[in-house]
């Protein structure tokens, strides 16, 4: 029996296999000019919207409050000081859900209704884009508990703050009378754009006698921050003015 013979078509075969071959490179090529002119588009033709863009996201213009000068007696004795202290703040614009963050900061710390009611007048007072103080004078345990649970409070700071103190008080209190909270009644006697990020004024006494001289001037930071409002580095910083230091013509050892 004769054996079947096939015969291969070896120029039919090339021919199939070049035109495979072209047509490959060609939707390859096709791909690649459909991908590097995507890349052109966004980093040429899209570039200064997005830069835009970055800048209305994540740039932020944030008050820096000056230090408040010191009062001393007529010799030199400390009579009011400025010492730092840690105060839970809340910038309201980053905030969606207002109510629920307080309801969830409630079970990590004691927050009063007064700090409450405080915190919402100031805020009707305050631009959105600024932090508001809700608790003052938190304690280390106090930091240590929201450090751990940070993540779930978007636009909920700890922030590093100097609070007034007065080392030899109760002397001469009525002299040197206090500082405060700043509220609705302080903002309409001052200007809130002069008090931008601060949270005490003088109430009575000299503090509040000479709070133009004490205050200071307020300075400003810009700032880039992330999706959460957390800040990652400083841009710009235009310093703070001090407030100046007062001595008094009273004498700290008369009044003990």
């Amino acid at each position: 029996m004769a054996r079947g013979i096939t015969l291969k078509d070896y120029p039919a075969e090339n021919r199939l296999t070049i035109a495979r071959a072209t047509w490959a490179v060609v939707i390859i090529g096709l791909l690649l000019t459909l991908l590097i002119g995507r890349l052109v588009y966004l980093q040429v033709v899209l570039h200064e919207h997005y830069t835009t863009l970055s800048k209305e996201n994540w740039v932020k213009l944030l008050p820096v409050p000056p230090t408040r000068g010191l009062i001393y007696d007529r010799n030199g004795v400390l009579l009011a000081e400025n010492v730092p202290t840690y105060n839970l703040e809340i910038t309201p614009e980053q905030v969606k859900d207002l109510k629920a963050v307080i309801s969830g900061l409630r079970k990590l710390m004691p927050i009063s209704d007064a700090d409450v009611e405080a915190f919402r007048r100031l805020m009707a007072q305050k631009p959105r884009f600024e932090s508001i103080p809700l608790r003052f004078h938190l304690t280390p345990r106090e930091v240590a508990r929201f450090a751990v649970d940070r993540w779930r409070f978007p636009g909920v700071e700890v922030t590093a703050r100097l609070s007034r103190h007065y080392p030899l008080a109760p002397l001469a209190v009525h002299d040197i009378g206090y500082v405060g909270r700043i509220d609705v009644a302080d903002l309409q006697r001052v200007s809130a754009g002069e008090y931008a990020g601060t949270s005490y004024i003088g109430k009575t006494g000299i503090e509040r006698h000479y709070e133009s001289i004490l205050h200071g001037a307020v300075g400003l930071e810009q700032v880039e921050a992330n999706a959460q409002g957390r800040t990652l580095r400083v841009l710009k910083r235009d310093a703070p003015h001090p407030g100046d230091n007062l001595y008094l013509t009273l004498d700290a050892n008369l009044q003990a």
